[in-house]
């Protein structure tokens, strides 16, 4: 594998469905700890047994803009999102899905990196929920997203449009919004640096979705005239910070996705929206999104990181089924129970699998369909 290939693989580990195929040499030994799938010969803990492409460990951080404009997004995501969570069921996969959100700071509710607490009190979603679809679109849809757009249509019906330039309106926003000023990426670091609740496991894969109608840093009014991003809203400092944190294994097996406004006539239909519940006409032209430039050079780098969706689409489902199937797609490696083990066979229907070995991680020269099963037969010393 060449080195730009090597350092932009993107693939999710595959879980282990036991074939119990015990090599029968004739010779045990406690040395295998009663595992069907080892027996001993020559002071050598030899294995045999199938493992299935489709499963596996897989974390899943979403930073989702939390800002006033974002209210009708998060409500029409939501429901589209269970289809997503369903076919990563379906498929078996061994998932952690948490989400943090855009404000770091400035804002009445900063996230500052760490994740969002579900209705259950848990960090993160996993198969074992069974209410994990309900927890999940409680958690996307942010009560203080919901709070700061009907603040500011029913401050502008109070007291009208000009109103937005009074100290009150400004106290007011303080008291009742998120920060406008929206760091998906730097968000992203924070928790890639900190590892809240212990989100992030060592031996699964990491993706990263990223949900806003802003670009990094677009809504501050600093941005006007002419603030820069720092280092951590950077996207290229969120891909060394992942390799440094978290190692070579998790950087080269990384994916990072997209649903942000991609062009012009998606920009257009942001900047046209009116906020409030109760929709306020006052609103209108409030709203000033931007092309969520620093988010998309994740998917535009070539090879690309990962896929990018249209936060204007009026229906998220196959959008969020790309990005779903993106990810089941790279599945390329598997852990073995020793690093760099002697007489390695991996087969597929009895032909030979190209493959690389680094420690304990089998990487597949190619991505195999979810469900392919794969046979390995291997020696360990003991």
């Amino acid at each position: 594998m060449n080195a730009l290939t090597k350092l932009t693989a993107l693939a999710f580990a595959v879980g282990f469905y036991v074939g119990c195929s015990p090599v029968n040499f004739g010779v045990s030994s406690a040395a295998c700890n009663a595992d069907t799938n080892c027996v001993v010969q020559n002071n050598k803990k030899s294995y045999t047994y199938t493992v299935t492409a489709g499963a596996g460990k897989v974390d899943i951080l979403i930073v989702n803009d939390n800002s006033a404009s974002m209210s009708f997004e998060q409500k029409r995501l939501a429901p589209r999102f269970a289809n997503f969570i369903q076919n990563l069921d379906a498929s078996k996969v061994d998932y952690r899905i948490a989400i943090t959100t855009t404000d770091v700071g400035g804002g009445k509710f900063p996230q500052g990196g760490q994740l969002i607490t579900m209705g259950d009190g848990s960090k993160y979603i996993t198969p074992s929920q069974s209410n994990r679809l309900a927890l999940f679109n409680a958690a996307i849809q942010r009560p203080e997203t919901t709070a700061c757009e009907n603040f500011i249509a029913n401050y502008l019906r109070s007291y009208g449009a000009s109103s937005i330039n009074t100290s009150g309106y400004q106290s007011g926003y303080a008291a009742n919004c998120p920060s406008g000023d929206e760091r998906g990426i730097y968000s992203a670091n924070l928790v890639v640096s900190n590892n809240p609740s212990s989100f992030i496991r060592g031996d699964a894969h990491l993706s990263i979705i990223f949900l806003s109608d802003e670009d990094e840093r677009s809504g501050s009014n600093l941005w006007s005239n002419g603030y820069p991003l720092s280092d951590m809203d950077q996207p290229s400092v969120l891909l060394k910070n992942v390799r440094s944190k978290l190692g070579d294994t998790k950087y080269n097996s990384m994916s990072i996705h997209a649903i942000v406004v991609r062009d012009t006539s998606c920009l257009a239909q942001q900047n046209s929206q009116v906020l409030g519940d109760n929709p306020n006409e006052a609103t209108r032209g409030l709203v000033t999104g931007n092309i969520g430039t620093a988010y998309l050079a994740f998917t535009t780098s070539s090879p690309a990181w990962g896929v990018s969706a249209d936060i204007c689409s009026s229906d998220y489902t196959g959008q969020l089924g790309t990005i779903q199937t993106s990810i089941q797609a790279k599945i390329k490696t598997v852990l073995l129970q020793c690093a760099n083990p002697q007489d390695l066979q991996v087969t597929v229907s009895g032909t030979n699998v190209a493959h690389s070995v680094n420690g304990t991680t089998l990487t597949f020269s190619q991505s195999l369909n979810p469900g392919t099963t794969v046979n390995l037969s291997y020696k360990c010393g003991l």
